[in-house]
Protein backbone atom coordinates (compact mmCIF):
# COMPACT_ATOMS: atom_id res chain seq x y z
CA UNK A 1 0.00 0.00 0.00
CA UNK A 2 1.16 3.42 -0.73
CA UNK A 3 1.59 6.30 1.85
CA UNK A 4 0.17 9.68 1.33
CA UNK A 5 2.67 12.26 2.25
CA UNK A 6 0.48 15.19 2.63
CA UNK A 7 3.51 17.32 2.77
CA UNK A 8 4.67 17.00 -0.35
CA UNK A 9 1.50 17.61 -1.83
CA UNK A 10 0.90 21.08 0.06
CA UNK A 11 4.25 21.91 -0.82
CA UNK A 12 3.49 21.01 -4.50
CA UNK A 13 0.10 23.23 -4.41
CA UNK A 14 1.61 25.88 -2.82
CA UNK A 15 4.51 26.04 -5.58
CA UNK A 16 2.03 26.02 -8.21
CA UNK A 17 -0.30 28.64 -6.90
CA UNK A 18 3.15 30.71 -6.46
CA UNK A 19 4.41 29.79 -9.86
CA UNK A 20 0.97 31.24 -11.19
CA UNK A 21 1.14 34.49 -9.23
CA UNK A 22 -1.77 33.73 -7.18
CA UNK A 23 -1.92 35.24 -3.68
CA UNK A 24 -4.64 34.66 -0.53
CA UNK A 25 -5.79 38.31 -1.13
CA UNK A 26 -7.72 37.15 -4.26
CA UNK A 27 -11.11 36.01 -3.42
CA UNK A 28 -13.26 35.49 -6.21
CA UNK A 29 -12.51 33.93 -9.76
CA UNK A 30 -13.06 37.93 -11.04
CA UNK A 31 -9.90 38.69 -9.55
CA UNK A 32 -7.61 36.29 -10.85
CA UNK A 33 -5.42 36.93 -13.54
CA UNK A 34 -6.28 35.10 -17.01
CA UNK A 35 -4.74 36.09 -20.26
CA UNK A 36 -7.03 37.34 -22.54
CA UNK A 37 -7.35 36.38 -26.20
CA UNK A 38 -8.90 39.65 -27.48
CA UNK A 39 -7.91 43.01 -25.83
CA UNK A 40 -10.22 45.32 -28.21
CA UNK A 41 -12.91 45.11 -30.69
CA UNK A 42 -13.59 46.83 -33.72
CA UNK A 43 -14.75 50.44 -33.52
CA UNK A 44 -15.92 50.32 -37.32
CA UNK A 45 -17.32 47.98 -39.27
CA UNK A 46 -14.62 45.75 -40.76
CA UNK A 47 -16.07 42.93 -43.09
CA UNK A 48 -12.84 41.44 -42.74
CA UNK A 49 -13.64 41.28 -38.56
CA UNK A 50 -16.39 40.07 -38.43
CA UNK A 51 -15.72 37.32 -41.15
CA UNK A 52 -12.79 35.94 -38.98
CA UNK A 53 -15.29 36.05 -35.56
CA UNK A 54 -17.89 34.32 -37.25
CA UNK A 55 -15.47 31.62 -38.61
CA UNK A 56 -13.69 31.19 -34.73
CA UNK A 57 -16.94 31.18 -33.31
CA UNK A 58 -18.14 28.69 -35.39
CA UNK A 59 -15.16 26.43 -34.87
CA UNK A 60 -14.74 27.04 -30.85
CA UNK A 61 -18.49 27.61 -29.79
CA UNK A 62 -18.42 23.88 -27.97
CA UNK A 63 -16.61 24.49 -24.45
CA UNK A 64 -15.08 21.03 -22.73
CA UNK A 65 -15.98 21.03 -19.02
CA UNK A 66 -12.42 19.08 -18.36
CA UNK A 67 -8.93 19.72 -19.30
CA UNK A 68 -6.65 16.84 -19.16
CA UNK A 69 -4.65 16.80 -15.75
CA UNK A 70 -1.64 16.30 -15.78
CA UNK A 71 1.11 15.95 -12.60
CA UNK A 72 2.11 13.36 -10.38
CA UNK A 73 -0.28 10.57 -9.52
CA UNK A 74 -1.48 12.20 -5.83
CA UNK A 75 -2.25 15.76 -7.63
CA UNK A 76 -4.00 13.58 -10.73
CA UNK A 77 -5.86 12.05 -8.33
CA UNK A 78 -7.04 14.83 -5.97
CA UNK A 79 -7.81 16.86 -9.31
CA UNK A 80 -9.94 14.07 -10.12
CA UNK A 81 -11.69 13.75 -6.82
CA UNK A 82 -12.39 17.43 -6.97
CA UNK A 83 -14.04 17.21 -10.42
CA UNK A 84 -16.16 14.75 -9.47
CA UNK A 85 -17.56 16.30 -6.61
CA UNK A 86 -17.91 19.96 -8.77
CA UNK A 87 -19.37 17.87 -11.47
CA UNK A 88 -23.29 18.19 -10.42
CA UNK A 89 -22.96 21.93 -10.47
CA UNK A 90 -20.36 22.62 -13.29
CA UNK A 91 -21.93 20.39 -15.61
CA UNK A 92 -25.30 22.37 -16.29
CA UNK A 93 -23.17 25.70 -16.05
CA UNK A 94 -21.40 23.76 -19.27
CA UNK A 95 -24.31 23.19 -21.21
CA UNK A 96 -26.04 26.39 -21.22
CA UNK A 97 -22.97 27.95 -21.70
CA UNK A 98 -22.69 25.95 -25.20
CA UNK A 99 -26.05 26.12 -26.28
CA UNK A 100 -25.36 29.65 -25.66
CA UNK A 101 -22.31 30.17 -27.81
CA UNK A 102 -24.23 27.90 -30.28
CA UNK A 103 -26.66 30.33 -30.73
CA UNK A 104 -24.39 32.98 -31.00
CA UNK A 105 -22.02 31.67 -33.53
CA UNK A 106 -25.22 31.11 -35.26
CA UNK A 107 -26.39 34.57 -35.42
CA UNK A 108 -22.90 35.96 -36.57
CA UNK A 109 -22.70 33.68 -39.36
CA UNK A 110 -26.34 34.73 -40.04
CA UNK A 111 -25.27 38.30 -40.21
CA UNK A 112 -21.95 37.56 -42.03
CA UNK A 113 -24.31 36.09 -44.51
CA UNK A 114 -26.74 38.57 -44.98
CA UNK A 115 -24.22 41.37 -45.27
CA UNK A 116 -22.17 39.45 -48.01
CA UNK A 117 -25.91 38.72 -49.64
CA UNK A 118 -25.94 42.40 -49.53
CA UNK A 119 -23.06 43.05 -50.78
CA UNK A 120 -23.72 40.58 -53.12
CA UNK A 121 -27.31 42.28 -54.72
CA UNK A 122 -25.70 45.54 -53.88
CA UNK A 123 -23.06 45.20 -56.72
CA UNK A 124 -26.16 43.75 -59.40
CA UNK A 125 -27.57 47.34 -58.62
CA UNK A 126 -24.99 49.40 -59.19
CA UNK A 127 -24.54 47.95 -62.27
CA UNK A 128 -28.01 47.93 -62.76
CA UNK A 129 -27.78 51.77 -61.92
CA UNK A 130 -24.62 52.59 -63.67
CA UNK A 131 -26.21 51.69 -66.92
CA UNK A 132 -29.79 52.98 -66.29
CA UNK A 133 -27.33 56.69 -65.76
CA UNK A 134 -25.82 55.89 -68.87
CA UNK A 135 -29.46 55.65 -71.07
CA UNK A 136 -30.96 58.48 -69.23
CA UNK A 137 -27.64 60.71 -70.04
CA UNK A 138 -28.11 59.60 -73.94
CA UNK A 139 -31.59 60.02 -73.58
CA UNK A 140 -30.91 63.85 -72.15
CA UNK A 141 -28.53 64.38 -75.02
CA UNK A 142 -30.93 63.58 -77.53
CA UNK A 143 -33.35 66.06 -75.90
CA UNK A 144 -30.80 68.98 -75.90
CA UNK A 145 -30.15 67.65 -79.73
CA UNK A 146 -34.11 68.08 -80.10
CA UNK A 147 -34.26 71.28 -77.59
CA UNK A 148 -31.88 73.26 -79.68
CA UNK A 149 -33.23 72.27 -83.24
CA UNK A 150 -36.50 73.07 -82.09
CA UNK A 151 -35.30 76.80 -80.73
CA UNK A 152 -33.54 77.06 -84.37
CA UNK A 153 -36.91 76.22 -85.89
CA UNK A 154 -38.95 78.46 -83.79
CA UNK A 155 -36.13 80.95 -84.70
CA UNK A 156 -36.58 80.54 -87.82
CA UNK A 157 -40.25 80.66 -87.79
CA UNK A 158 -40.42 84.00 -86.13
CA UNK A 159 -38.06 85.47 -88.72
CA UNK A 160 -40.33 84.46 -91.60
CA UNK A 161 -43.25 85.85 -89.27
CA UNK A 162 -41.35 89.41 -89.28
CA UNK A 163 -40.51 89.24 -92.85
CA UNK A 164 -44.37 88.37 -93.67
CA UNK A 165 -45.38 91.29 -91.26
CA UNK A 166 -42.97 93.37 -93.23
CA UNK A 167 -44.33 92.46 -96.44
CA UNK A 168 -47.86 93.10 -95.51
CA UNK A 169 -47.11 96.66 -94.32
Amino acid sequence: MQTINTEEIMKQIRAEIKEKGLDSSMLSFEEIPFAQEVSHADKNFQPASLQQSAEYLSIRNQIEPYKPIEGNFLVVFIKKVIRKLVKFYIMPIMTEQNALNLHTANAVQQMNNYIQDRQESDKIDISALVSRIDELEAKQSASRQEMNALRSQIKALQAENQALKGLKS
